[in-house]
């Protein structure tokens, strides 16, 4: 039971069935987007990053190797998907804020400056760390020497 507008209401399992049948759509699209866009630079430059940042300027973004991790996650290879990002262990969790992101529970840290800013700040944490400990020799946090800039700059 919980408290919106001075009512209670109860949470049942259709509240939170509706509220992810309208969040689905968009996260549908995303999916779709994400996956063409993995697909396509597979497809177009095998064996090159994914990463735009990393193709771009040549150094790892503070996500790089969550795709990576993602996939080690799916496949039960637990200690890959720490090794790839660390953070990958959020990722079910901001998922489900995101989607149930109207429920009266979730409203709150959905809409939390601080905890967004939290995220961020974890995710460069983590980036500062993880630059420090493998930069610029060890996948996913190595240097790209056929990045964009690399091949503008003389």
């Amino acid at each position: 039971m919980f408290i919106e507008s001075g009512e209670i209401v109860k949470m049942t399992f259709h509240t939170l069935l509706d509220e992810l049948k309208r969040n689905m759509k968009v996260y549908v699209w995303f999916v779709l987007f994400a996956a063409l866009y993995l697909a396509f630079f597979a497809i177009v430059f095998p064996g090159e990053p994914n990463c735009l940042i990393k193709r771009t300027f040549g150094i790892p973004c503070p996500g790089c190797g969550m795709s990576r991790a993602a996939w080690s996650l799916l496949t039960f290879r637990f200690q890959d998907a720490l090794f790839y990002h660390p953070l990958i262990v959020l990722m079910p969790f901001l998922a489900i804020i995101l989607l149930f992101r109207n429920l009266p529970r979730i409203q709150p840290i959905y809409r939390s400056k601080w905890f967004w800013g939290s995220v961020v700040a974890l995710f460069f944490i983590v980036y500062a760390i993880r630059m420090y400990l493998y930069f610029p020799d060890t996948a996913p946090m190595d240097y790209y020497n056929q990045s964009l800039l690399e091949r503008l700059l003389p």
